[in-house]
């Protein structure tokens, strides 16, 4: 498909060099008017040369690049750099350039580049962003996109480093909060498997060499651990075919995902971390949206497609079609009170009838990310003592069998 370069003028009265894939110059025209740019011109690009196709091919991803995962936290160091050569009036693609000749992760090293090339090439800087949604999500992308639009794009930028450091904290806190449990759960599998497939085989001959009648729980250990030596690997293979059916089943059958997701949001201890976090991201996201000049409607659009909950999703997409009828956005938001606490619904309210939404929405996110908090450590407070109960009660039944047996040996 061609590519067409335009120039359009945005709010701030500056010009700014553009491009658009379009079937023929009618249609690209017919896109920007749809998109209600004022276009000064509008030409087909010409195509590109053999010298750009060989820089090109310098940045092709090798197979360990499409394997290697770009965190948060290198995106928003890759902004916070480029927000400060911007605003000491570097140029774009300079910036870029001085960017990519420090990057020591050969994928990001790489994906700059392309983006280098394609603003070379006259596309938007969130055009070349858009390029690259495993590493840029729809958030990033509408922020800049607001920020070229406006003129403000150094700020902007500085807006969108800020925003992920924040959500990279985030998610760290969570994941510092689940780390011991999951440690001892893995504990627990550990030393269950150690006794009954290591320690119990060398121990049985010893019991059953007197051949008295061994008490029940030792007995039961015993045919346990017999059990586990014959058909461990029918055991295994099960347990990894019904993970794996259930897998498929659920990427399958659609309706499951939203019963599912809804269900996590019920569970006990973990249901209000869950929740509580989505709160989180909804306001923190749609305040920083807004603040940046995007109109509530494109921000919630923005906004669900961050969420990954199914549940969610379906809540925005209804306080999309309200606020589409020209409500306001307080009123659906108070209307789905199984998501959203009425403290959100107010905070809104507030923030609408003060012309202060993205401040409300900010402060409502402030609020929960204390609430989630004390959530999050809770949630460990009450995990901790049941896993290490379950762990002892495990040990304590296996020592408690062994020692029955033992002293049966001796007619005690």
């Amino acid at each position: 498909m061609p590519v067409y370069s335009y120039k359009t003028i945005d709010a701030a009265g500056n010009e700014l060099t553009e491009s658009i894939e379009a079937h023929d110059k009618k249609d690209a025209a017919q896109k920007l008017r749809a998109q209600r740019k004022v276009v000064i011109l509008l030409e087909e690009r010409a195509r590109i040369p053999a010298e750009e196709t060989e820089k090109r091919e310098l940045y092709k991803f090798s197979i360990f690049d499409h394997l290697t995962h770009i965190s948060s936290g290198a995106i928003a160091v890759f902004f916070r750099k480029l927000s400060a050569l911007v605003t000491s009036g570097v140029t774009l693609v300079n910036s870029l350039y001085v960017l990519e000749e420090q990057e020591t992760v050969g994928k990001m090293r790489k994906i700059i580049g392309h983006i280098r090339l394609d603003v070379e090439g006259g596309s938007a800087f969130a055009v070349a962003l858009k390029r690259h949604p495993q590493v840029f999500d729809s958030l990033i992308v509408g922020m800049v996109e607001a920020g070229e639009a406006s003129g403000m794009l150094s700020d902007i930028l500085e807006r969108v480093a800020r925003s992920l450091e924040q959500r990279a904290a985030f998610r760290s806190k969570i994941i510092t909060g689940s780390i011991y449990p999951i440690i001892v759960i893995i504990a627990v599998v550990g030393v269950v498997t150690f006794l009954v497939g290591f320690v119990i085989p060398r121990i049985a001959p010893l019991l059953k060499m007197r051949g008295t009648r061994l008490p029940w729980n030792t007995q039961f250990l015993l045919n346990m651990s017999n059990w586990f030596k014959v058909y461990w690997p029918q055991f295994f293979a099960s347990v990894m075919g019904i993970l794996a059916l259930t897998y498929i089943v659920y990427k399958l059958v659609k309706p499951l995902h939203y019963w599912v997701d809804r269900l996590k949001l019920k569970l006990p201890v973990i249901g209000p971390v869950l929740l509580n976090s989505i709160i989180v991201e909804f306001t923190r996201n749609l305040s920083i949206l807004i603040k940046s000049g995007i109109t509530v409607l494109e921000s919630l659009g923005i906004v669900r497609n961050i969420i990954r909950n199914r549940a969610v999703k379906d809540v925005i997409d209804t306080i999309e079609t309200h606020v589409l009828r020209g409500e306001s956005l307080s009123i659906p938001i108070k209307a789905a009170g199984h998501i959203f606490p009425p403290m959100v619904a107010s905070m809104v309210a507030v923030g609408e009838e003060t012309g202060s939404l993205d401040t409300s929405l900010a402060v409502a996110a402030d609020i929960h990310e204390k609430i989630l908090d004390t959530y999050v450590k809770r949630m460990t407070a009450l995990v901790e003592p049941l896993l290490i109960v379950v762990l002892g009660g495990i040990v304590g039944f296996v020592a408690w069998a062994l020692i029955s047996g033992i002293l049966t040996m001796y007619h005690v």
